[in-house]
């Protein structure tokens, strides 16, 4: 009787530890499960322009480049009217694409907007003239249109190059988190007549003194506060 009662005491261990590693394995999947899910479903903002209103959307999904009606349906959109005014401060926390035809409608939804990831698609065929659009804060740019390939431009920081001999020393993490970013953006690289190149100049005192002949540099007055300033080309 005590062997058969050690026998099945063993057996409902084995029972008991089989179910406990099987619920944390579902636990353990559920979970990772539960991650995936949020990860999915962090949305984009794209915004795009057709006829003749401003559609903001919330989408869970990269839509194909100027797809409009694809956007409408697998996008939360809404109709808005756009308020970005030189000096105003729109921003975006996360990936930002923006659909446009013209320089006059991009430079109202961009211009002055504060945002780190931003993919801009010209739809259309329209050769865009020179014009200056400055972007704050930006850190990786993809631009494309529907006869060029996607390219893509990190905004240079002094720490991914080497100081050149002469050369001052790069800014401290701390100097580099009290420096605004700005980004002039011409707009004809969108003519696709070569590669899109980027150059930046760190601790620029006054962007009117170093860069008088950019437009709408006299408004950028920010007290006490260096710049970082790229020219994307």
């Amino acid at each position: 009787m005590k062997l058969c009662s050690l026998k099945s005491g063993r057996f409902g261990s084995r029972i008991s530890m089989s179910f406990y590693s099987q619920h944390l394995f579902l636990l353990g999947f559920l979970g990772l499960c539960s991650i995936s899910g949020l990860v999915l479903s962090q949305n984009h903002t794209l915004i795009f322009s057709k006829d003749n209103n401003i559609r903001n959307c919330s989408c869970s999904s990269n839509i194909h480049n100027c797809d409009y009606n694809l956007a409408n349906l697998e996008c939360s959109c809404k109709t808005v009217h756009p308020k970005n005014k030189t000096g105003s401060r729109l921003s975006y926390s996360g990936n930002l694409t923006i659909w446009f035809s013209d320089t006059s409608t991009l430079g109202k939804l961009v211009n002055f907007t504060f945002v780190k990831n931003l993919k801009l698609s010209l739809c259309g065929t329209t050769v865009l003239p020179t014009e200056y659009l400055a972007i704050l804060g930006l850190r990786h740019l993809r631009v494309q249109t529907e006869v060029m390939e996607e390219q893509s431009v990190i905004i240079y920081s002094c720490s991914d190059q080497k100081i050149k001999e002469g050369d001052g020393p790069c800014p401290t993490s701390r100097d580099k988190q009290s420096q605004l970013h700005i980004s002039y953006l011409d707009t004809s690289v969108f003519n696709g007549l070569s590669l899109v190149k980027s150059y930046s100049v760190e601790n620029i005192s006054s962007v009117l003194e170093h860069f008088p002949n950019l437009p709408l540099s006299n408004v950028i007055t920010t007290a006490d506060t260096s710049y970082i300033v790229t020219l994307i080309y």
